[in-house]
């Protein structure tokens, strides 16, 4: 099953994404916000069920933590990448995302960007990291520009962008799209902004690559139960127009003669 499946696949049994919210959903909310795993009742994973609530156990911190449809996403996207491809969480936040990411996916290369030394994750994430780290995959940068050099030659098969706003969204997305893989995804969060979701939509068609949009997911209100703050998802189509031409390893560039 490949992740647009997965995404159809997925779905709530209780409190649905758009409906009114009755004083039982707001209470449950509260609860999972304080750290009680209802969004775990709620959500209906596909296939592999118990495995993935294994693997995501422990990977729900920080007071803002993405629900579990969420991670599950993420944590099945990391595990299809193809062998030279890397996930990359572009705005690490609490650290849940790139938890979600390296849990029982040791040989994926996974990437966490925390431009903002002086906010770093709190010492529930540095530990769970350090439990689940591979420290030859797993890496936090301060920079996408340093994140580019941990890739190496490699491209970024997943991509995850997140923002508090919609300002910095438009230069994150521009950073990534040239080292996109063949057919990557990328995920958007915080789409219950409005401003966010259109300056996706202005990216996709503004960009010379095609895009297809999988899943464009909001709640209202915020909805730590189903899809949190908003997701949209889209994917890649084909080859990437835009990626960065560079010699290969071990070569020079072709010089040729002026006419």
């Amino acid at each position: 099953m490949d992740l647009p499946q997965y995404l159809q696949g997925l779905s709530f049994r209780f409190v649905q994404p758009e409906q009114e919210r009755t004083l039982a959903a707001r209470a449950a909310a509260v609860f999972t916000a304080l750290g009680v795993p209802l969004d775990g009742l709620n959500t209906r994973l596909p296939l592999d069920r118990s495995d993935m609530r294994r693997r995501l156990r422990g990977t729900r911190v920080g007071s803002a933590a993405r629900p579990l449809a969420i991670r599950a996403i993420l944590n099945r996207g990391v595990a299809h990448l193809e062998e030279r491809e890397a996930f990359v969480a572009v705005g690490l936040g609490d650290g849940d995302s790139l938890l979600a990411a390296i849990s029982g996916n040791r040989d994926k290369l996974c990437v966490g960007i925390h431009e903002r030394p002086s906010q770093q994750p709190g010492a529930p994430f540095r530990r769970r990291f350090a439990e689940l780290a591979n420290e030859d995959c797993h890496f936090i940068e301060q920079s996408f520009e340093t994140c580019v050099a941990r890739l190496d030659d490699r491209s970024i098969g997943l991509c995850l962008v997140s923002a508090d706003s919609h300002e910095p969204v438009a230069h994150r997305l521009a950073q990534c799209e040239p080292h996109l893989a063949e057919n990557a995804y990328l995920l958007l969060d915080n789409c219950n902004c409005e401003r966010t979701r259109q300056t996706a939509f202005d990216f996709v068609t503004a960009s010379r690559n095609q895009y297809r949009v999988l899943t464009d997911a909001r709640t209202e209100p915020e909805c730590s139960l189903t899809w949190g703050r908003g997701l949209l998802v889209i994917q890649l189509l084909g080859r990437n127009a835009v990626v960065r031409s560079l010699p290969a390893r071990g070569t020079s560039p072709v010089l040729v003669p002026a006419a």
